[in-house]
């Protein structure tokens, strides 16, 4: 029998040099490319190209996409101002339709490249069809994992609330605001959940002292409380600028892999992960 569950593709722009841990984010793509696919825009990359089954690089300037908004929106972005990417990615879809084959796909996405996921179909909603809006988060979209409707998706550059926030060179992360929900759904229905997509999260973990294990395509996160639970996806957003947060030289393609608050480690030995799970949880 033919799988029914919806095709959902992430756009996602990113300009600058790619950080040491983008190979391992691509790795976790992989094994979801049955029902997802992220297209990376980078100014970093010189040709299109496939990295994986699950994700396609994509050149693209920072000046092209003014441009693109200017012509195709006519928005007009105020300058270089790369915190406010998180929130010109809501309307990529618009940008590139006519360049990926986006209208293939049931819901259009943003998400971030600084987390590993984990079985990401296994952790949405199994009736994920009859929702306007999926998130990470609870009751708000989510900057790490939304996924739009793209039969939703015409409501986006009616909006003049979204115009006046690109057009506004202030960081407004209008990407996580429950405003964005409301133009979207319309009243639609919308699952906006922690529990079970971004177990770190979720009610009575302490997100502050986790760790997270992938293992062969799973995301399993731990906390100093006990708690455990496999989940979508593990954000380790605070921890990457630290001087400390290293990324090993073993190769992504290992089956398994630690991630907290230091880096990215081969935990293949068991004590190898003791060690991860003492420092997590110090």
């Amino acid at each position: 029998m033919p799988d029914k569950k919806p095709k959902s593709a992430f756009l996602v722009p990113f300009f600058g040099e790619l950080p040491p841990y983008f190979r391992f984010w691509a790795k976790s793509c992989e094994p979801n490319h049955d029902h997802f696919h992220w297209f990376v825009y980078s100014d970093h990359v010189t040709r299109r190209y496939d990295l994986n089954r699950a994700v396609t690089m994509i050149p693209y300037q920072f000046d092209e996409m003014i441009s693109d908004f200017r012509k195709l929106l006519g928005i007009k972005i105020p300058g270089h101002y790369l915190r406010n990417v998180c929130d010109y990615r809501i309307m990529f879809y618009f940008l590139r339709r006519g360049r990926e084959p986006l209208d293939e796909y049931d819901f259009i996405g943003y998400t971030d490249i600084d987390l590993i996921y984990g079985k990401l179909i296994e952790h949405l909603p199994s009736d994920m069809g009859r929702y306007a809006l999926v998130s990470g988060d609870d009751g708000k979209p989510c900057g790490p994992l939304t996924l739009m409707a793209r039969s939703r998706m015409d409501r986006l550059p009616d909006s003049d609330e979204i115009t006046a926030i690109l057009e506004d060179p202030r960081h407004r992360t209008f990407n996580e605001s429950p405003d964005l929900t409301n133009i979207v759904a319309g009243g639609k229905a919308v699952f906006c959940r922690t529990d079970p997509v971004q177990p770190a999260r979720t009610a009575g973990f302490d997100y502050r002292r986790s760790f997270a294990v992938w293992n062969d395509g799973a995301v399993t996160v731990w906390d100093i409380r006990g708690n455990r639970k496999e989940g979508g996806f593990y954000h380790f957003s605070r921890y990457k600028r630290r001087r400390r947060f290293r990324v090993g030289e073993h190769s992504e393609e290992n089956g398994q892999w630690g991630i907290y608050k230091y880096g990215i480690i081969d935990i293949r030995s068991k004590t190898t992960f003791h060690r991860l799970k003492l420092a997590s949880l110090l």
